[in-house]
């Protein structure tokens, strides 16, 4: 059962009823791929994807007097839950909600709701954190965000302290990178948002507050930008997880933050 905007669609008060017919809300994998050509080399190089838009429909039972009330939450629709379980959402727009009967007095009408999730995947509820971690060497590894099944590109990033330069790169090969030195505090770090690609100054305090912009010491990879990619453990299918490398120049009361809401395929 689903819930559109958190109000459940089956509901007994309303006499709305999902019907099983035209529902469809599985999705399946459909990526949109990024590739680029290089002189001198055979085919092609592939680069990061992500899942394109997928398109749910929903079949609504109501009883007339009803019909408005379920119209005006398919108009305002924006967020479709599982009704047992509400940690996981899918961001939708409404493209049509269409009530169909068989003459002008019916009782109920059948009314086919079409979403577009255009992420294409469902998202955690919640943001999840990651650290702060501890960066005591020029090269580590951290593992993050299991069970992650999608790529994640809106996510936030937190270094803190004197790094010098960094490299981050994620298991998927994109990256995120410094274009010149940064002379940073124990109290103060480059804050990253992935929903922008831009960068600020942020405190120690309130990581993912920005401040004043330094968005001129980021540069990111292409095919795309940075993102966070599922990586499969040992090849199992069910352990999934996101690893990323960082190699700084310096690592003077270095610390890893990471914010971000898990992506997961449609089923």
């Amino acid at each position: 059962m689903y819930s559109l905007n958190g109000r459940p669609l089956n509901e007994g008060h309303t006499g709305w009823r999902i019907l099983r017919a035209g529902t469809n809300t599985q999705g399946g994998i459909t990526n949109a791929l990024n590739s680029a050509k290089a002189p001198g080399k055979n085919g092609y190089t592939p680069g990061p994807s992500t899942f394109t838009e997928q398109i749910v429909v929903l079949t609504v039972r109501t009883p007339r007097s009803r019909l408005d009330e379920l119209l005006a939450l398919c108009a305002a629709a924006s967020e479709l839950t599982r009704t047992e379980d509400s940690t996981k959402v899918l961001n939708v727009e409404l493209a049509s909600a269409i009530p169909s009967g068989e003459a002008m007095r019916d009782l109920t009408f059948d009314v086919a709701i079409t979403l577009s999730a255009y992420e294409g995947v469902w998202r955690d509820a919640d943001l999840v954190t990651v650290g702060p971690t501890a960066i005591g060497g020029p090269v580590q590894t951290l593992t993050m965000l299991s069970d992650i099944s999608a790529p994640v590109s809106n996510m936030e990033i937190f270094l803190r302290g004197d790094f010098g330069e960094f490299t981050l790169v994620d298991s998927g090969g994109s990256w995120l990178k410094t274009t010149q030195a940064w002379t940073g505090t124990a109290g103060t770090g480059l804050f990253f948002s992935g929903a922008t690609t831009q960068a600020f100054l942020a405190n120690e305090s309130d990581p993912f507050v920005p401040l004043s912009d330094k968005s001129q010491f980021i540069d990111t990879s292409g095919n795309g930008g940075f993102k966070l990619t599922p990586k499969l453990v040992s090849g199992n299918p069910l352990n999934r997880l996101v690893s990323l490398t960082l190699t700084t120049t310096s690592q003077t009361s270095v610390t890893l933050r990471v914010r971000a809401k898990r992506a997961y395929r449609m089923n």
